[in-house]
């Protein structure tokens, strides 16, 4: 046993500011918590516009989207 707790789609995890509601193996909605604004993002993209112009720049570049999915899926 990796004691990992199970990870359920569509349900609310909160990072930070952030609550990201997975929608898939790699993919979730994510918004700020004071907000109603969902964000489409990936594990490699996020329609945020941070990243649309940061990443044209820096191809690494994960904005705070990213890493907050990024964070729940390494969490769990």
């Amino acid at each position: 046993m990796n004691g990992k707790k199970e990870l359920k789609l569509f349900e609310p995890y909160e990072v930070g500011d952030l609550v990201v509601f997975l929608t898939g193996e790699d993919s979730a909605n994510v918004i700020d918590a004071d907000c109603r604004w969902e964000l489409q993002t990936t594990t490699t993209g996020c329609n945020c516009c941070t990243y649309r112009f940061r990443s044209r720049l820096d191809k690494d570049f994960k904005c705070r989207h990213m890493k907050a999915l990024l964070e729940v899926l390494k969490a769990y």
